[in-house]
């Protein structure tokens, strides 16, 4: 089936575009083609799709009352606290992880990676919600899984639960600070990794230990993903030591990162240090956002899940008011700044926008959001093509 799009502002001008089997099958320049029925985009800016790199879809509140929250001594009391708060909740949280999704899909999010809670009490029960949901929203979303054992992978005792959710559909090894919840860096990591060799699945860790705890820990796995060859395979997500200690200190890590190319996951906080991502990015890392929190829960009541809000967050916080750094963002988002070309899947947002660059400045609300040349998502979702 095919679908022509009338009066898309793409690769710096207006164009017809010809949808074709999920494909962009023709750009041509505009012109008037009345003889060629064709859906009239009125000059909304293209762009491609998001990656959410770093999601939690079993940890949200219900959006329609407040769960109140209190301060807490330490991370094991956080830990015990989300417990308690999510136990009656568990019902609807099938329900509640579905309206995230929907969510990201109408801020233009396609393609996300989800950490699923794994531990002796849950069990693979999180996990096995998130493969019905990846199966539920197959073609619509891609969604990779991350089993991930908050509670601590040697503290919980939870080796073998990890094990058998790689071989239950999770793809990805996770872990928790290594030193300040699971008390033991090397045994932690020396378990990441062996799992991860012996299941081929990739790693990625949630590093919140600070300062020159944080940046050891990361010295530590930069070495055992040297020596089970596993670059190009790694994330560390938050790390937040990168923006604490020193630049010349950063600096040293950051070129380590980049030979054994391993990325950085930052959800851009504004409550702690982040990583200097425009240090790490000069340096040839892989830098990456993602969501972290959705919206309300037992650690925040600040999430939000708009990629594109996100990275003009960091815009703002860092100062990138020209051009050339406003379109930077989009490679963070695993996106680009506007170019496609024939044959380029036709996975898109439409919104209203003068360039990329206005994009990431006003980050507007997303018109139509295509995957494969279907309209999924947006705001004109019901007035939008059929195919």
């Amino acid at each position: 089936m095919e679908q022509w799009l009338s009066n898309v502002l793409v690769n710096g001008a207006l164009h017809n575009l010809l949808l074709k089997q999920g494909v962009i099958a023709e750009i041509a320049p505009a012109v008037n083609s009345e003889e060629t029925p064709s859906w009239d985009a009125q000059g909304m800016l293209m762009l491609p799709t998001f990656k959410d790199y770093h999601v939690h879809l079993d940890k949200a509140f219900p959006d329609d009352q407040w769960i109140s929250r209190h301060q807490v001594a330490s991370l094991y009391d956080q830990f015990q606290m989300e417990k308690d708060l999510l136990a009656p909740l568990k019902s609807g949280q099938k329900a509640r992880a579905r309206g995230i999704l929907q969510q990201m899909l109408d801020f233009g999010t396609t393609r996300l990676r989800v950490h699923v809670d794994i531990d002796p009490e849950i069990g693979l029960s999180h996990l096995a919600m998130v493969r019905e949901l990846q199966e539920e929203f197959l073609g619509t979303l891609t969604i990779e899984i991350v089993a991930f054992p908050q509670q601590g992978l040697i503290r919980s005792q939870s080796i073998n639960l990890i094990k058998q959710a790689l071989q239950e559909g999770a793809t990805i090894v996770g872990g928790v600070d290594p030193a300040g919840v699971d008390r033991d860096i090397e045994a932690s990591l020396q378990a990441i990794f062996e799992m991860s060799v012996a299941h081929d699945a990739e790693v990625d860790i949630h590093l919140h230990d600070p300062g020159h705890l944080g940046l050891f820990t990361l010295e530590r796995i930069m070495d055992y993903t040297e020596q089970t060859g596993k670059m190009g395979k790694v994330a560390v997500s938050h790390a937040y030591c990168l923006g604490e200690v020193s630049e010349s200190e950063s600096l040293t890590i950051a070129k380590r990162l980049a030979l054994l190319d391993i990325a950085i996951i930052t959800s851009v906080p504004i409550d702690s240090a982040m990583p200097r991502v425009a240090q790490l990015r000069a340096e040839g890392v892989r830098v990456y956002l993602g969501s972290d929190h959705t919206g309300l829960d037992a650690w925040t009541p600040f999430g939000f899940t708009d990629q594109l809000m996100r990275a003009r967050r960091m815009a703002d916080m860092y100062r990138w008011n020209d051009d050339e750094r406003l379109r930077s963002v989009y490679p963070h988002l695993g996106s680009t700044a506007g170019t496609f070309q024939i044959g380029d899947p036709a996975d898109f947002i439409l919104l209203a926008a003068v360039n990329a660059e206005h994009a990431a400045a006003a980050a507007p609300p997303r018109e139509v959001v295509s995957v494969r040349g279907v309209p999924v998502a947006g705001r004109q979702l019901q007035i939008a093509w059929k195919i």
